[in-house]
């Protein structure tokens, strides 16, 4: 029986094959490597950059109320329910401007009274409605409520906003002013007294805010809210 024979010519051809084959192993693991590093860099950076870009939040006391800029949104202004009407509501716009900042965080500041007595916020409460995103404010969520001089007044974080549509609704609803003001460069306002007393009067209604930058993640003061009523 004859027996095959393995040629020279055969045997460089595997160690031939051998060598391409480890070759191309070892490229191909290289370049693997090379790719999943790029794509661990892009993680950790763009993890870095989300904390480091993080948009800034107030604290919900009434400490830095004082320090921010604020844009009145209505002041003396005689309002009240009526017929399941508000009589005097008021309609004003808040316009934002600026050079690449945003509203990263404010408060919300409202003075009212009846008949020279602070309000009954049993039933007696602000309703200021932004877009489609407010109605009548639940007061509960206040960070400042206080009775001075025969008036009340409420400090709102602005981020934390909480309403009823519907005086008569169950269902309370949450909204972040900040983010809504930074939807459009005009936003309006419908402000009123829920109160059945006509001598209603919200002395003072306005919004402290705080700037920022989205593209450096610092805080800033060259943006603006100004009123059109």
């Amino acid at each position: 029986m004859e027996q095959n024979k393995i040629t020279t010519q055969q045997i460089w051809f595997g160690v031939f094959l051998v060598i391409l084959l480890t070759v191309g192993y070892f490229i191909a693991d290289r370049w693997t490597s090379k790719s999943e590093t790029g794509i661990r860099q892009e993680i950790v950076e763009s993890v870095v950059k989300e904390v480091i870009l993080k948009r800034p939040v107030c604290p919900d006391t009434s400490d830095a109320f004082a320090n921010f800029p604020k844009v009145v949104l209505a002041n003396n202004l005689n309002s009240y329910g009526s017929g399941g009407q508000f009589v005097n509501k008021k309609i004003v716009v808040v316009k934002s401007s600026g050079s690449g900042s945003q509203v990263a965080c404010g408060y919300l500041y409202v003075v009212a009274h009846t008949n020279n007595r602070p309000l009954q916020l049993e039933w007696e409460h602000p309703y200021i409605k932004p877009s489609q995103f407010g109605g009548h404010i639940v007061t509960n969520d206040a960070i400042l409520k206080r009775e001075t001089n025969g008036k009340t007044e409420l400090l709102f974080n602005l981020s934390k906003i909480s309403y009823r549509i519907l005086n008569s609704d169950t269902e309370i609803r949450k909204a972040d002013w900040a983010s809504l003001l930074n939807v459009s460069d005009r936003v309006e306002f419908e402000i009123a007294l829920n109160t059945v007393d006509n001598r209603g009067t919200l002395d003072e209604v306005s919004i402290a805010y705080q700037c920022w930058s989205p593209e450096t993640g610092q805080l800033t003061t060259d943006c603006e809210l100004t009123t059109e009523d």
